[in-house]
């Protein structure tokens, strides 16, 4: 069974995105989303991203399985690359040093473990809430804020924290047995 979603956490953040999911026994799944921002904002604010993040992933029961009162758990092992041309707007939880004044462009790629729930909203259609925690190593250059600004320097960073939150609306494809 194949399974198509879409993160309305990414959403929210102007982030096109799309995930596609394909079981291949009762307890493991490969979710492979892709994730892309091109916009830029007022005073040049970006957040422009294209990100891959497949997952390997391990369900505590059989995979898509459940209604709304029978929730479905899984952790997950994830890979990620991503290209990102980002500043102007606060980053969290310190993955660059100074981001409202300075633009990062660059390369990341890293790992992760994702532990998520996933529960039926009806028919087809399924819910899923879950979190990554991630180590990233990011190759950069930094700029000056403003629209051209000047170059500032090159370098790396390792972050190890918080990764891809997920509040995931599902359709699988095909009618699974849903109890």
């Amino acid at each position: 069974m194949l399974t198509v979603k879409a993160n309305i956490t990414e959403l929210a953040t102007s982030t096109i995105n799309i995930g596609v999911e394909q079981y291949f026994n009762n307890r493991f799944s490969v979710s492979l989303p892709v994730s892309y921002n091109p916009w830029t904002f007022s005073d040049n604010r970006k957040i422009k991203h294209l990100a891959f993040q497949p997952e390997l992933r391990r369900w505590f029961g059989e995979t898509f399985r459940g209604s709304f009162i029978h929730v479905q758990s899984f952790i997950g092992l994830q890979l990620h690359y991503l290209y990102y041309n980002a500043g102007g707007i606060g980053i969290p939880f310190g993955m660059f040093p100074d981001p409202k004044n300075t633009r990062y462009q660059g390369h990341g790629a890293g790992g992760g473990l994702t532990y998520a729930n996933q529960f039926g909203l009806g028919g087809r259609w399924r819910g899923e809430v879950g979190t990554t925690l991630v180590f990233s190593y990011l190759w950069y250059d930094s700029y000056e804020c403003k629209t051209c600004g000047s170059f500032k320097g090159s370098g790396t960073r390792r972050y190890v924290g918080p990764g891809k939150s997920s509040l995931s609306i599902v359709y699988l494809t095909a009618i699974y047995a849903l109890y």
